[in-house]
Formats: C-alpha cells, structure tokens, sequence
C-alpha cells in the first residue's frame, strides 16, 4: 500500500528553485498514482507559492493535456499541480477504487508541499471536472477551502453551483454545445445572488467547448489571458 504523502527526490525540502518541476508518486484509492508540481519562475518573497491545483475532465488526457493551462498559472506566479489520472500515463491502472478519492488525494499531497500556500489554493476544473467539483465540494473544502475556483467548460446548472462556496470565474467557449447564457451567465447571476464571493464570467469568440481557438488550434488566447488576469487579483 502506498502511503498518503507524496515521495520526492528530498523528503524535505530546504529550498525550492523557480522554473523547478518536480515529480512524485503517490497513492490514489487502492492505485499508484504519479504527477508533478512546477513553480513559476518569477521568486516569491516568501518562498510559499499560491498554488493552481488541476481538475481533470473525464477524457483520457494524461497531465500533459493541461500544459497550456499550467503556462497561464505560472505566469501568473502560481505554482501548478498536476497528475496523470489512473490509467492514464504513468499512472497505474485499476478498476476498484474511487476517481473522486484519487482526486481528493492529489489535493492534499499538492497541498502538502512545503512551498504552497495552501490558504491561497485555487481549483480549476474543466469539463467533467466541474461535475465532480460540483458534487464533492465538501471533500475538497475539508482538506482546504479554496481561495478561489475556475469552472474551464462548466457543466453545473444554477442550482448545482451554490455548492461552490468560493469566488467563481466560469470560463466558456462561445461554440460550447451547453448554451453559455445558461451555464455562464445563469449560474453566476445565481452564485452572486447567493454568495457574496464574486463571480464572473467570460465567453471566448470562436472556441469550441474545450476552449480551442479553430483559427490557431490552441487555448485561446482570451481565456488565457481572463485567467491570467483574475488569478493575479486573488
């Protein structure tokens, strides 16, 4: 059995350098699981890092599939965690066991490291992700409340988004098969009438649902450049 905490090249770490990545292993429910943290190359005073912890969506994507995002929290000066779900590249495999414990797991080992600042936590979840954000919230809010939470392709309705007890931005793409008048806007009219966090919301021209501009075929440049700037006024 795998303990909880991660296992790293130092088991404590004196000092951390900026633009260093580092990889670990840990355990999910019942399931090696492996990911990394990197940190932005922009030092902090205080050597602890806000951290942007990522939540996959449902595909098959291993960690890699999330670079573009981990290149925005970086250059906002977030460390960024990542992990290959199980199954999924260096990950190990395993049909018994809880995806959602796996990825309450990763939270606190990211949370764990000795250079984060866990009370500046921000989760972003995208897709499928949003869906199991959505309903185990309180897991997540147990191990540390988030400063924030990013909603990348949301797939909550008004209702289902008061579980999220946070500041809010819900990133969508304007060519999304889920209407963003009604899981943009409608949710965030409702978290803001509920919650006095804030909440907000942005629509990327052109992109398709997992936030792809056709036109150069990577993130796009609008929703980098929306969480860029909100990530820096947490």
């Amino acid at each position: 059995m795998w303990g909880r905490k991660a296992m790293t090249s130092n088991t404590v770490l004196e000092s951390v350098k900026t633009g260093e990545s580092q990889e670990m292993i840990f355990a999910g429910d019942g399931v090696r699981l492996s990911g990394q943290i990197d940190y932005p190359v922009t030092p902090s005073r205080s050597q602890l890092f806000p951290l942007v912890f990522v939540l996959h969506h449902a595909g098959c994507e291993a960690r890699d599939g999330y670079q573009a995002f981990a290149d925005v929290g970086l250059e906002a000066g977030y460390a960024v965690f990542r992990w290959d779900k199980r199954g999924t590249g260096r990950s190990g495999a395993g049909g018994r066991g809880s995806t959602t414990q796996d990825a309450v797991n990763a939270y606190e080992v990211a949370l764990e490291q000795p250079h984060v600042d866990r009370r500046r936590v921000v989760i972003l979840a995208q897709d499928a992700g949003t869906g199991l954000l959505g309903s185990s919230f309180g897991l997540f809010a147990r191990v540390q409340h988030p400063a924030g939470v990013i909603l990348a392709t949301n797939t909550l309705n008004a209702g289902e988004v008061l579980a999220i007890e946070s500041r809010l931005l819900v990133v969508m793409g304007q060519h999304d098969w889920n209407p963003w008048q009604q899981y943009g806007k409608a949710i965030c009219d409702a978290h803001n009438a509920a919650y006095p966090h804030g909440a907000a919301y942005y629509v990327a021209p052109y992109a398709d649902r997992m936030l792809i501009d056709p036109r150069t075929n990577r993130l796009h440049f609008g929703v980098q450049n929306t969480i860029h700037d909100w990530l820096q006024s947490l």
